[in-house]
């Protein structure tokens, strides 16, 4: 009797040290396989790099060399006014031209005022040589004789730093520099010129 039992634990043993061999062979093969079968984070990385890098390549070239001008005031029947900014590729090959123009107000105070940009959505302009692009600027303009008297505007063209001053003839604006939500500000680049 005494010699069965010992037989029967040892069969147990056995089977649990098999059991636990097994088990550690599956942990290790499949720690192997995930190593073996998924890319590190080094070369995901360097994966995506490459990937982007193809996408990017049949792009464009953004403008870099941009001439920027001021328009008349487009007819309105409302308090607000529109003026076309013009934007024009000077260099010598087609590029794109994509995003807001940086615009400020400098007062004949001296004030400076950044103007705000809207919501609307930004499309790539693409300009050959010579050709060129348009951004609205709508503002408020006031023939209040206590309006603020606008002596020039400054335009920085998208994804450039060539800052360009240009005189406002425009007439005095309302002053909102504070305000949440002014009358004054800035629209995206929207298309080619006719």
């Amino acid at each position: 009797m005494r010699r069965t039992m010992v037989l029967k634990g040892s069969a147990a043993i056995v089977a649990v040290t098999a059991v636990a061999a097994v088990s550690a062979c599956s942990t290790a093969g499949s720690s192997t396989a995930t190593q073996t079968h998924g890319p590190s984070p080094t070369q995901a990385a360097t994966s995506g790099a490459e990937g982007f890098s193809a996408k990017q390549a049949g792009k464009q070239e953004t403008c870099q060399q941009v001439e920027a001008s001021i328009g008349d005031p487009l007819p309105s029947d409302k308090t607000q006014s529109k003026v076309g900014l013009t934007m024009v590729n000077t260099g010598t090959t087609t590029c794109v031209l994509r995003g807001f123009p940086g615009v400020r107000l400098t007062g004949k105070d001296n004030l400076p005022w950044d103007l705000t940009r809207t919501n609307d959505p930004v499309v790539d302009v693409t300009l050959a040589p010579g050709a060129g692009a348009i951004s609205y600027l709508t503002y408020l303009p006031t023939t209040d004789p206590s309006g603020w008297a606008v002596a020039t505007l400054q335009v920085t063209p998208p994804n450039t730093t060539a800052t360009q001053t240009l005189d406002w003839k425009l007439g005095k604006v309302v002053l909102q520099d504070a305000a949440t939500h002014p009358g004054t500000y800035i629209g995206p680049t929207v298309g080619l010129l006719g």
